[in-house]
């Protein structure tokens, strides 16, 4: 097992978060954002909302699902997840595993790969995603 090849490089911000539920043990927020940068080379934009789980040992645990438009019309759909914590600085990073998939015959080739990644999130909303091809 090894990383391949950057994939998926972007950047954007976050656009809204809610909080869904909390107790003393625990609390949990969605976080809408959008992204902007390539895939595979191919310019892109996505649309994501994420459920982060803060746990009462400061780990947090996400999943969430992107709506991808490249800059050719096509359509990729992305199921995520990831482990995480706020690191002293106050930025959230998270280590996060992709699955995309599309029905796009010039992309059919992501459907059978998963992207491992790190995907982090500044105080001030700015975020930034990179993964590479898990081999």
């Amino acid at each position: 097992m090894a990383l391949g090849k950057l994939i998926l490089d972007e950047t954007g911000n976050v656009t809204s978060n809610r909080v869904l539920s909390m107790d003393e043990n625990s609390h949990s927020v969605e976080v809408n954002l959008i992204l902007r940068g390539s895939i595979d080379g191919v310019n892109e934009e996505t649309l994501w909302t994420y459920t982060a789980l803060t746990r009462s040992d400061g780990s947090i645990y996400g999943t969430g699902n992107g709506l991808m438009n490249i800059s050719n019309g096509e359509v990729i759909r992305l199921i995520g997840h990831g482990t995480g914590r706020v690191l002293d600085n106050g930025i959230v990073r998270f280590s996060t595993m992709l699955h995309p998939h599309t029905n796009s015959e010039s992309n059919k080739h992501l459907n059978y790969i998963a992207l491992v990644g790190e995907y982090e999130v500044q105080s001030d909303g700015t975020a930034t995603n990179k993964c590479w091809e898990w081999q």
